[in-house]
């Protein structure tokens, strides 16, 4: 799939699935109307580029989400701020890695590795930090960083115009969806344990008694 359609297809599932009953557990360090005025706006921004310099821009879509990070960024305490960002800053360090030994031991850069590496970040972000919007922030230092240093490693001269390709904005999609998919589930399996060792408990006291 490419990466434009992939991105577009992510944004429509998180749209779904906010609609659909996960605004209780995204917005509780951000309010509804923000985080619902992100996702109506967002594929508007993705039509347009938001230029930079005579040769460099960045996505409208990027430069929207970055904007709705930042508030997100601003509403969060000081300790869970830095803590996001110190996160991301790690998570951003090991993918990089992980995409350079894909790239050597392939010869280039595939689809499904990419996938695979954005649902690490995801998958990361999740073990690391508990909130959506830690989660959120995390994924988007990890991913500015990732694009900073391969431009930093391919040198000035093959930047690329686009700052922040579409790739790069796909890759976001699927780690934020993957860590809270993540979250979901290890709060889910969390309160099947609750209630199965409740269940028990209840069981032998009965038998006790």
């Amino acid at each position: 799939m490419s990466p434009l359609y992939g991105a577009a297809f992510m944004w429509l599932i998180a749209a779904i699935l906010w609609w659909s009953g996960w605004r209780e557990e995204a917005t509780r360090d951000s309010p509804n109307w923000a985080t619902g005025l992100f996702l109506a706006v967002w594929p508007l921004a993705w039509l347009g580029q938001v230029p930079l310099a005579e040769s460099a821009a960045v996505n409208g879509a990027w430069a929207w989400t970055l904007l709705f990070v930042a508030l997100l960024g601003w509403r969060m305490p000081a300790a869970r701020k830095w803590t996001s960002v110190s996160g991301g800053l790690l998570i951003g360090s090991i993918a990089f890695l992980a995409g350079r030994l894909a790239l050597l031991s392939s010869g280039f850069a595939t689809e499904a590795s990419a996938w695979a590496i954005a649902a690490i970040i995801g998958l990361l972000a999740a073990l690391l930090l508990r909130s959506a919007s830690e989660q959120v922030l995390a994924i988007t230092v990890c991913l500015v960083l990732k694009e900073a240093a391969g431009m930093l490693l391919r040198g000035q001269a093959d930047a690329p115009p686009d700052l922040l390709p579409i790739e790069s904005l796909q890759a976001w999609w699927i780690a934020v969806l993957g860590s809270r998919l993540w979250t979901a589930c290890v709060k889910a399996a969390g309160e099947l344990t609750r209630k199965w060792a409740i269940r028990s408990g209840g069981g032998r006291g009965g038998q006790r008694s």
